[in-house]
């Protein structure tokens, strides 16, 4: 092994742990950025965007909730005043090694096609990690199998490279491993979030795990999102009739609002209808696809309940905002200029710990995270039922129990799995892009509670609390949710 301790280890090598481990490695702070280039399970969701980033959220407004709108009511409370703070100091830092250019209320990579243009922020993320490696950081190729937490103490990873495992200790954990909107049917993106349920059953909590951007238009065909390009021109038609009102609500809508409206306004009474859209060569399926994932790993600062694990990127639980573009990057830019301020403060001391040698688990078995997503798909949306719920609960419990040793890979998702379904269940509404047939409006009891899942591994369950803000913003302990009372479910 080139390493076998550092002081700051980063899981992901998207925009998020590029950009932290950069602004880490330009203090001289040593650290290793570990990424799996061949794991299917956990890709770089953002070497494939745009890097849109939102100017008005640049200039730092005292109030930036038009900006940062968020109609779940379960937004981070620090979320607007760490952007205000720390948005414009790393976007001018990233702007140093970046040129930028405005394009209307967006800047974009400077580029002689005036457009955002998909797969420039895999561009952006080599040219960082390059940086990185020159300011003496190291980039390790593997695949995360362990998370070493002893006593809720994490002191490093264990992963994988070619068939063997290895070590690699450190005195701060940073997750920067992306969200899990793959684990869902029609979902955009295929990151399924096995760091997350990994994460979980080391005692790790878990929030807003229900909510999901929807975009309004995806090819379900493919499982991509469409683009104005895509659409210019382009007819709608729902079971074989033109969908005017479709087409109407896209050309007329503003585009800040145009996702949500059309989810809530039409996509909840016609998601079961098929629709298709014919282009001038080509036709395909059409209706909303998941994008980012709301939900995430819960944390304080970014901090989560696990000692010396921190959390950034979109494995936060901080994207609950009712239009996306240009708010990823800034909100991950963002999050980087707190953490170096936390991570100045950690009391790792100059020792790091061992921790004995895990066998390697097999890789998430296909098939299984196929079954998942078609079991999800059955109470789901338009088709939420109690009982499929609660039936898919039992099977995720029934199907880990039964898991052979060579498959035990697959515990995890299906830890987060039952997380998900949980959390649907513990809110009897809808709310933003979060959609239950059986309770079809928001209940305003349920403004401002956001749901926190924790794994209870001696019944190997998950249990579900439904919170106030306050009790988000404090120190949620896992002792928390096995008493009720105490969070004011």
């Amino acid at each position: 092994m080139e390493y076998t301790s550092t002081n700051i280890a980063i899981i992901g090598g998207g925009i998020a742990g590029s950009w932290l481990g950069y602004r880490l490695a330009q203090r001289g702070v040593e650290t290793v950025i570990i990424q799996s280039n061949t794991d299917p399970d956990t890709p770089k969701v953002s070497e494939g965007a745009a890097a849109v980033i939102n100017g008005r959220l640049l200039d730092g407004g005292d109030d930036l909730s038009p900006l940062l709108a968020d109609e779940t009511g379960t937004q981070h409370p620090e979320l607007q005043s760490m952007v205000r703070r720390y948005l414009r100091q790393e976007f001018d830092e990233l702007s140093r090694l970046v040129e930028f250019m405005p394009l209307g209320p967006i800047v974009i990579p400077k580029s002689s096609i005036p457009f955002p243009r998909l797969g420039v922020g895999g561009e952006v993320v080599s040219l960082i990690l390059d940086r990185f490696v020159a300011l003496g950081g190291s980039v390790i190729d593997g695949r995360v199998t362990h998370l070493a937490v002893t006593d809720g103490i994490c002191n490093g990873l264990q992963y994988e490279r070619h068939g063997a495992p290895h070590k690699l200790r450190c005195n701060a954990l940073i997750i920067a491993a992306g969200g899990f909107s793959g684990l869902l049917p029609d979902a955009a993106t295929p990151n399924a979030g096995a760091l997350l349920g990994m994460f979980a059953e080391c005692g790790g909590m878990l929030s807003n795990l229900e909510f999901f951007y929807r975009f309004a238009f995806g090819d379900i065909s493919n499982g991509r999102v469409l683009y104005p390009p895509d659409l210019e021109g382009a007819r709608m038609y729902r079971a074989g009739s033109r969908a005017l009102w479709l087409e109407r609500a896209y050309a007329e809508y503003p585009e800040e609002r145009r996702d949500l409206e059309i989810f809530q306004r039409y996509w909840t009474h016609n998601i079961d209808v098929p629709h298709f859209i014919e282009g001038a060569n080509t036709s395909f399926s059409l209706g909303p696809i998941c994008g980012f994932s709301m939900g995430g790993i819960a944390h304080n600062r970014s901090a989560t309940n696990l000692v010396n694990v921190y959390v950034t990127g979109e494995a936060r639980h901080d994207l609950a905002v009712n239009y996306t573009v240009g708010r990823p990057w800034a909100c991950y830019l963002a999050t980087a200029g707190m953490l170096l301020d936390v991570l100045s403060e950690h009391s790792g001391g100059n020792s790091v710990a061992d921790f004995p040698m895990m066998p390697v688990p097999a890789r998430l078995q296909a098939s299984l995270l196929t079954e998942i997503r078609q079991r999800l798909k059955g109470f789901r949306d338009h088709r939420f039922s109690k009982s499929g719920a609660e039936e898919f609960v039992e099977w995720c419990r029934t199907t880990r129990q039964r898991l052979p040793l060579e498959r035990r890979g697959c515990f995890q998702i299906l830890i987060l799995a039952e997380a998900h379904a949980l959390s649907a269940l513990a809110r009897p509404e809808s709310r933003g892009y979060f959609f239950r047939a059986d309770f079809p409006i928001a209940d305003p009891a349920m403004a401002q509670r956001t749901t926190m899942a924790f794994y209870d591994a001696d019944n190997d369950r998950v249990v579900v609390g439904l919170l106030t803000q306050q009790a988000l913003s404090d120190r949620i302990t896992p002792a928390s949710l096995s008493h009720p009372s105490t969070v004011n479910l």
